[in-house]
């Protein structure tokens, strides 16, 4: 009897080998932990250091901007700015020089100050045509496209053999350059989490708006030192030395977040606001998985290789969608203070003081700037 037992006790040499093979098999993980999800993990709420919850939502994609290093987000958020100042320094560079400006093509000085308002005039068309292309293709196309363009203007405004040559120059110096004026703030948007917004777009404001206090500053002493075409030959030499620092340091940031990303913190529904604030929800504060070398070369391409078949640029983009906002009061009024504001505060005395003070208190191009 006890031989029978035994028997019975002692697993057949064909099941120890069936499970010493099951053992052995290596351990396969599923396609979206091993790559990353796009969707945030519904289980698990992320939050930030105080435990609140992250609006939006990150994915575990690497690819997602939010999941970059707190020192890359400045570091773009410093790039696209002084992009944004570059855009009004390159326009206003020339106010402090209207006057020799003039004598030397021999035109009234009045004249002379159409080299700012057709780049102010062009430079509100530029965000109408770079938002819908970085939209669909990527923020960093945008901004180098619109960077070149503004190194070509600036040379060849620099080389102008006549008034009209110069105005054309002029032209694109403010079409170009603009882009960051208008896609700036949704650079911000890419980088950073709801309650981080605040700051990022207060340093995005004052760096960008100081472009216009900086540049007759720079270009009335260059003009009193140099002459009034080394303004532009400056201005050049900044977009060219832009050009290779965002070429190498700013990374794509734009990135198809899906809407659930939104929706599981704003929904109405009780269970939803209930599962935010139970205690049992994980409390630890989220941490971004560290950015690969190979994630980082991989967001520096010319345009963005993770874009989606669906998103598709389209001929309204460019005009019906943008001006279809005019439809509210709370973007017409703001708008048009704004404008008459900037005009008559900013642009006006800009154009106008140089010529004035040239001729009452004798000011050279450095004064007047």
């Amino acid at each position: 009897m006890g031989d029978s037992m035994e028997k019975v006790k002692k697993p057949s040499k064909d099941l120890r080998s069936q499970e010493k093979s099951e053992l052995c098999q290596p351990l396969t993980m599923p396609d979206d932990i091993k790559e990353g999800s796009r969707s945030p993990d519904p289980s698990t709420l992320k939050l930030d250091g105080s435990g609140l919850p992250l609006i939006p939502q990150p994915t575990t994609l690497p690819t997602d901007p939010l999941n970059y290093p707190d020192w890359l987000k400045y570091l773009i958020l410093v790039q696209v700015s002084f992009l944004a100042a570059l855009s009004i320094l390159g326009v206003g560079i020339l106010n402090p020089v209207v006057v020799p400006l003039a004598k030397e093509f021999n035109i009234t000085p009045v004249l002379a100050t159409y080299t700012t308002t057709v780049a102010l005039g062009t430079g509100s068309l530029g965000p109408l045509i770079f938002t819908p292309i970085a939209n669909v293709y990527g923020r960093r196309p945008a901004y180098l496209i619109s960077v070149l363009i503004g190194l070509g203007s600036a040379v060849g405004a620099a080389t102008a053999t006549s008034f009209s040559k110069l105005m054309v120059a002029r032209a694109f110096t403010g079409l170009g350059p603009s882009a960051a004026m208008g896609i700036g703030a949704g650079t911000v948007v890419d980088l950073f989490y709801g309650h981080q917004r605040g700051r990022a777009m207060g340093i995005f404001i004052l760096l960008s708006t100081n472009g216009s206090h900086l540049a007759p500053i720079i270009g009335g002493y260059i003009a009193r030192d140099r002459s009034w075409r080394w303004c532009l030959w400056a201005s050049a030499m900044i977009n060219g030395a832009t050009f290779f620092i965002i070429l190498f340091f700013m990374p794509e940031t734009l990135f198809d977040r899906p809407d659930e990303s939104t929706k599981e913190i704003f929904a109405d529904d009780k269970e939803k606001i209930d599962e935010i604030e139970d205690v049992s929800s994980p409390r630890e504060a989220y941490r971004s998985p560290p950015m690969e070398f190979r994630t980082y070369i991989r967001r520096l391409w010319f345009w963005d290789l993770d874009r989606p078949a669906s998103r598709q640029i389209k001929a309204k983009d460019f005009v019906v969608r943008p001006l279809s906002l005019l439809k509210y009061p709370s973007v017409v009024f703001p708008a048009l203070y704004f404008s008459v504001t900037y005009g008559l505060a900013s642009i006006e005395p800009a154009l106008t003081l140089a010529t004035l003070f040239t001729k009452i208190y004798k000011f050279d191009t450095a004064q007047n700037g």
